[in-house]
């Protein structure tokens, strides 16, 4: 039986134990210790690191549930909360709380909307009515002794917004969605849910505080229900679905089968996975497992920040326009708008690839057959049709004379798409980099970045100005994120067009390459640093931006007339 020990860099209390819905999920990219320690309220990091606010709103739903709050529990009208949303930017005049950007106030405004008409049409279908409960509910064991964990209290939470009927026979949980509803929940999850909904007790707690039932409540409200529903509410198009709908045998049997051994998973994890989750981790300072590599991203400078994460995609985003970097990158927030045919077309192939790089054993595609209807394929759940496929079956035809894996011997390793990190402590930033393909050779590792491309490259910039990202791996691997032999190695551009293909190649041990990647991301890196406030930077892109829908500035520029030429 394991037995959780708190890991190195962190002090505290373990004997509580509080699992929500997000430790049910099992990503393979999370870290299980940072999950486990997330579980346990009273563990710390030690040092406890300075704390640090942004002054920008960064939970994309808390101005959207506050306003739901005001409408379903204090009784305002859908105008008089969203009036007092936009009015005080949604801090709703809290103290110390900071106000959203303006896109995620556009955004909640109209999500409000779309979230009650998914209500509204549920309840139209016939189904019990219920009615809002502003109470929390928790599932509380108190142990006499403490467990093999050292566990004497455990808790488990479900976030979402709360329902049930006059009598209390019935509860809700509806669980919220930026976009369409996300139907594709494991079964631990919906499990854990309905348990939570199920046998919840309303309960407060203060901060840092165990939970502790609500005293003095009507029968109805603390009654054990007799059947459980879970709905999910897409929040992007005002979609709803019934995600189950089941008594209290059924909950049970769900809730043994699987949200037990997924929860069980969780809260005893030791294996340590860099990644994003590193962001929030409380064992970072302890961790050896996470590559520290100061100074790899710019000088520190400015006014230190909450830890975050970057990545070249973020900072070339942020490049173009901070606003839509902040409500897309950082806020997940993307119009529901299909992407272009020249996107659709390169996550097809780029997918197409990664499953003939990823089967085993490795092996060259130069002998594996493409699409066999050029005119209708998919990949990776993208689906292409005529001249679209057609162009996409004959880059993947290109790729064939440059695939790397041609001619690689059977004890090399092979990695597709993995996840790379490293730790900038002088700025407290985590770097996360996501190669399409890593292998090595000869005792050195080979970095492979494919683009697709529908016209040749300006030869007025340089490579690693046109893409950031090969400035980024520069400077990764010349750090030692991969280890191996940094003189072996090397980065390279794979560039497939409809008719053509070509490789270039980075060396990240020349100085002269480390120097241009360094200053290519330094001037990335310095405004991304000192934003604030994330303004909008209007212009030719604003017309396939997926933030468009919540940026006024943006639409007006649309909007306007181009200025006569001179």
């Amino acid at each position: 039986m394991t037995v959780w020990v708190p890991p190195p860099g962190t002090t505290g209390d373990d004997s509580l134990v509080r699992t929500g819905l997000p430790s049910t999920r099992e990503d393979a990219r999370d870290c299980p210790v940072a999950v486990a320690a997330k579980a346990r309220p009273w563990i710390r990091a030690d040092p406890e690191p300075p704390r640090r606010y942004e002054q920008v709103q960064g939970f994309t739903l808390k101005p959207l549930m506050d306003t739901l709050d005001l409408i379903e529990h204090q009784g305002l009208t859908v105008a008089q909360a969203i009036g007092e949303l936009r009015r005080t930017n949604g801090t709703f005049d809290r103290k110390g709380r900071p106000p959203a950007h303006p896109g995620l106030v556009e955004w909640t405004a109209a999500a409000v909307s779309r979230y009650l008409a998914a209500r509204a049409a549920e309840e139209a279908k016939g189904t019990t009515r219920t009615h809002p409960v502003p109470d929390e509910w928790v599932v509380g064991q108190l142990l006499r002794s403490p467990d093999h964990r050292g566990a004497t209290r455990y808790e488990q939470t479900a976030w979402g917004r709360r329902y049930a009927s006059s009598d209390g026979s019935v509860r809700e949980l509806w669980l919220l969605s930026f976009g369409a509803v996300k139907e594709e929940r494991s079964r631990a999850e919906l499990a854990a849910a309905a348990h939570t909904v199920a046998f919840g007790v309303p309960s407060t707690a203060g901060y840092g505080e165990p939970y502790r039932p609500v005293e003095g409540l009507p029968v109805a409200r603390t009654a054990r229900p007799r059947r459980v529903r879970v709905v999910g509410a897409g929040c992007g198009d005002g979609g709803s679905a019934v995600l189950l709908d089941w008594d209290l045998e059924k909950v049970r049997e769900n809730y043994t089968e699987h949200a037990v051994p997924a929860l069980g998973r969780a809260v005893d994890g030791t294996e340590h996975v860099p990644g994003s989750s590193c962001v929030g981790c409380k064992a970072l300072g302890g961790c050896t497992a996470l590559h520290k590599a100061p100074g790899v991203l710019a000088p520190a400078s400015g006014r230190r920040r909450p830890r975050r994460s970057v990545s070249a995609t973020d900072l070339r985003a942020h490049d173009e326009c901070p606003a839509r970097f902040h409500l897309t990158r950082q806020l997940k927030l993307r119009s529901p708008r299909p992407e272009s045919a020249a996107i659709r077309r390169g996550r097809a192939v780029d997918a197409w690839l990664n499953e003939r790089h990823a089967a085993l054993p490795a092996r060259g595609c130069r002998h594996t057959p493409g699409p066999e209807d050029p005119g209708d394929w998919s990949a990776g759940g993208h689906l292409l049709t005529g001249d679209e496929a057609r162009t996409g079956a004959r880059m993947i035809a290109e790729h064939a004379a440059l695939c790397p894996l041609d001619g690689l011997g059977p004890g090399e390793q092979v990695r597709v798409q993995p996840q790379l990190t490293c730790y900038d402590p002088e700025l407290d930033v985590v770097v996360i980099a996501t190669p399409d393909l890593l292998h090595t050779r000869a005792g050195g590792w080979v970095w492979r970045e494919v683009k697709t491309a529908g016209r040749y490259l300006w030869e007025g910039r340089t490579l690693m100005r046109t893409f950031p990202q090969l400035a980024l791996a520069v400077l990764m691997m010349a750090s030692g994120v991969l280890g191996g032999d940094t003189r072996r190695s090397r980065i390279e551009l794979e560039m497939l067009y409809p008719d053509d293909g070509g490789l270039e190649e980075l060396d990240p041990g020349l100085p002269a390459v480390v120097d241009e990647a360094r200053a290519v991301i330094a001037e990335l890196t310095g405004p991304w640093l000192r934003d604030t406030s994330y303004a909008p930077n209007p212009g030719r892109r604003c017309g396939d931006c997926e933030a468009l829908d919540w940026c006024r500035p943006g639409r007006e520029h649309l909007a306007t007339p181009p200025a006569p030429p001179c």
